[in-house]
């Protein structure tokens, strides 16, 4: 007779006295779970990129790495892991907010385990058709939002990319290809199977969206319906024996086309190149280096070395302007790199590669010139 699959959950919080009380309590239900836990983002990832996880149950504040760039590497290596979120700041009426997009299960502490356990049971469930898995670009914005929190968050769907800017979980600016603010953010937010990256720092300060997120979002899906139903009357009208061109020429008419409509045909974002991993090994194995980050060229923090990471915050692209400047002033070459130095020991190193700029700390007292002699091959 063969046995049935045992299930594995990931509990993932930083309260460790929760976190065992949490798998005490699922082992003794008796369901057959295996139970992992992690008391970080970082560590779950860890465990995800080394098990098969049925089931990820997670806190979102957490220390090294919080919930929210959790969600975000699930949303682009495992996009159909179940997800249940657990917090202590919630209010009220965020379940039922959330439960009206249906993209994950959302759970407010102290916990009502008998509410865990029915959740935990959906969520597992395969013949549960009503239950979406994994976390969708809205349901993030929503959970975002209803924490107050800052961030960067740069979104890759089928070829395209995007950046969303909030800080305070309200969105400040918005960029697609040549599209800005409110148009760039309507696009953005409709994109099906986005993937989602995030750098913990807003790196806009101007303020130009006015429109709130619950707007924003309500209205993307409204002009994304629109749009497919106009697709779906378009096919009628092709199959009654109409000029296939009379349709697209509606659709891509600068003049005659709706200002909103966010129809994809075309890509709004040339997909970047991914990072060298030969660089990355070579910025991992120079033993001069501290630290070190990678930023690409809207100043998105992409990798950074292990925590903690004192560069992450720095804005690279400030420096290589002030550089560039005084190159045009100069007229001496092209600018390769900038050294700053602070106190008579600390040297930071920055440097272009493509279209990123990568920050270095050095450790106190070494010389920068054989780490550019070292990272050469690489850089230049």
């Amino acid at each position: 007779m063969r046995r049935a699959k045992m299930p594995t959950i990931l509990l993932v919080d930083d309260e460790k006295p929760f976190l065992l009380s949490l798998r005490d309590g699922l082992i003794t239900l008796d369901r057959n779970f295996r139970i992992l836990t992690a008391n970080n983002g970082q560590q779950a990832v860890e465990v995800l990129t080394a098990r098969k996880v049925d089931l990820l149950v997670t806190d979102l504040k957490m220390p090294i790495m919080d919930g929210f760039e959790l969600l975000a590497y699930v949303s682009r290596c495992q996009p159909e892991l179940p997800v249940i979120v657990m917090t202590a700041f919630g209010t009220p009426d965020i379940e039922a907010r959330l439960s009206k997009i249906q993209a994950l299960h959302y759970l407010e502490k102290p916990l009502d385990f008998d509410h865990l356990t029915r959740t935990v049971d959906n969520a597992l469930a395969e013949e549960k058709h009503s239950y979406i898995r994994g976390i969708t670009l809205a349901t993030f914005l929503q959970l975002v939002h209803m924490e107050q929190k800052s961030c960067t968050l740069k979104v890759h769907s089928r070829g395209r990319v995007g950046y969303l800017y909030l800080r305070g979980g309200s969105l400040l600016d918005a960029e697609t290809g040549d599209f800005h603010g409110e148009e760039a953010a309507y696009r953005i937010v409709a994109w099906d199977d986005a993937e989602i990256e995030m750098d913990s720092i807003c790196r806009k300060q101007e303020k130009k969206i006015e429109a709130t997120l619950e707007f924003l979002l309500m209205e993307a899906f409204r002009i994304k319906d629109e749009d497919a139903a106009a697709e779906t009357d378009a096919g009628a009208q092709r199959n009654e024996g109409l000029s296939e061109n009379h349709f697209g020429n509606l659709l891509t008419d600068k003049e005659d086309a709706p200002r909103s409509s966010m129809n994809p045909a075309q890509p709004a974002y040339n997909a970047p190149d991914k990072l060298d991993p030969h660089l990355l090994e070579r910025l991992e194995k120079t033993s001069e280096i501290l630290e070190y980050a990678i930023f690409d060229a809207k100043n998105f923090l992409e990798h950074k070395s292990k925590e903690p990471c004192s560069l992450s915050g720095l804005d690279p692209s400030y420096l290589f302007q002030v550089g560039e400047e005084m190159e045009a002033y100069v007229g001496c070459g092209t600018l390769s790199h900038v050294m700053v130095k602070a106190g008579q020991k600390n040297r930071f190193l920055f440097f272009r590669h493509g279209s990123r700029r990568i920050a270095i700390s050095l450790k106190p007292g070494s010389r920068p010139k054989p780490v550019m002699e070292q990272l050469a091959e690489d850089l230049f």
